[in-house]
């Protein structure tokens, strides 16, 4: 006898927790029934030039290459994370950066 009112509660409470009913979706654009034929697709400018930058340089310097992790919720706290043995050096060998632009 107290089976069916449980059952019943149970089945109201879940149904009561679900989300929210979403608004229906737009209705998406119709193409038209014959596309045009008298245009052709867009194509890239052949002739457009490349900006002339005069100030890209072969840079050389020196940097600190220590790797900045994002939290990723593995069950340590905010702002924590597992430090590996290169991570926990408290400093670290700078190594040199080298920044070549391409033209």
């Amino acid at each position: 006898m107290i089976r069916t009112p449980c059952v019943l509660f149970v089945l109201v409470a879940t149904l009561a927790a679900g989300p929210a009913p979403q608004p229906p979706l737009p209705i998406p654009p119709i193409p038209p029934e014959a596309p045009p034929i008298d245009q052709s697709a867009p194509l890239p400018d052949r002739d457009a030039n490349v900006p002339t930058d005069n100030s890209a340089k072969t840079r050389l310097s020196v940097q600190d290459f220590r790797i900045q992790r994002f939290y990723q919720g593995l069950g340590y706290a905010p702002g924590s994370h597992f430090a590996t043995s290169e991570e926990k050096r408290p400093i670290q060998t700078p190594g040199l950066s080298v920044q070549v632009p391409l033209q």
